[in-house]
């Protein structure tokens, strides 16, 4: 099985391909603004139109204190601060992505408005009441811990903050098969259904938990995503190896394929803590 380890540390969006892409455009390292990477650093399904998505639910602002769980190379964390002013935390497992998001940040002087550190987002080193919003993208299915995982994010929630987080569900058609495929594949071993996820935010505290099915969306973006990680074969195989390259490529073709079945689909859901 694929750890969530190797998975990330071995992904083909990572800190020298963002910047390549970047510096392929003719910007030198030095004169790079939060924007040019947004082009490149959105490791998500829907890249910044997603993020919009949820910081319009969660009426994200210049006053807002986000923690942004499983944050992977910071390109979430930079773009609420830069476009929304907001003040964040990124935290993330794997410690190379949390090392990456650093260097970017400080790269395009982000850093008194973003900060991240190595963390597990179902058992966070973070005082009860401390912030204001919590978003996450597609990361919550690596998770095994999820009556930990919203029960800490309930914990940690100011009174009056909410939550935003998309992700991959899983419907009754999917088969045993499917199931052990995403877990080798994706570090996913738990794939949960939007009623699942509901059920368990309601179970944390939290009140008005809504979703927005995001699967028919998601379906061209995997198209697309899976022509980018093609794009990326030298560089990927430079990197990580022709096994690496030709496995992800097998995943996302699996994926795509699922979600047009109706196996697999994706969601938006929030809540809040009254």
């Amino acid at each position: 099985m694929t750890s969530l380890k190797t998975f990330y540390d071995e992904h083909p969006i990572n800190e020298s391909e963002i910047l390549e892409k970047v510096e392929n455009e003719g910007i030198a390292r030095a004169d790079i603004k939060p924007e040019d990477l947004s082009r490149y650093d959105q490791d998500h399904y829907g890249a910044l139109a997603a993020t919009d998505a949820l910081a319009a639910t969660l009426c994200i602002g210049p006053n807002s204190h986000v923690l942004d769980l499983c944050s992977g190379m910071g390109g979430t964390s930079r773009y609420l601060a830069y476009r929304y002013g907001a003040t964040v935390l990124g935290v993330d497992l794997t410690e190379s992505r949390v090392a990456g998001a650093r260097r970017l940040t400080e790269l395009v002087g982000l850093q008194d408005k973003v900060s991240y550190r190595v963390g597990d987002a179902a058992h966070m080193d973070l005082d009860s009441d401390s912030v204001d919003r919590i978003v996450s993208q597609e990361s919550f299915l690596h998770i095994e811990d999820r009556e930990d995982l919203f029960a800490e994010c309930y914990r940690v929630l100011k009174p009056g903050g909410g939550m935003g987080f998309t992700d991959v569900l899983a419907t009754d058609r999917i088969g045993t098969a499917a199931r052990a495929r995403f877990a080798e594949g994706f570090a996913a071993p738990h794939l949960a259904s939007v009623d699942a996820y509901e059920a368990l935010m309601t179970g944390a505290g939290f009140t008005d938990v809504r979703s927005v099915d995001l699967s028919a969306e998601w379906l061209g973006i995997l198209h697309d995503r899976l022509d980018m990680y093609r794009s990326l074969e030298a560089e990927t195989v430079a990197r990580f190896g022709r096994d690496r390259f030709e496995t992800y490529i097998g995943m996302y073709a699996f994926f795509i394929a699922q979600i047009d079945a109706g196996a697999v689909g994706g969601a938006r859901i929030t809540g809040w803590k009254r």
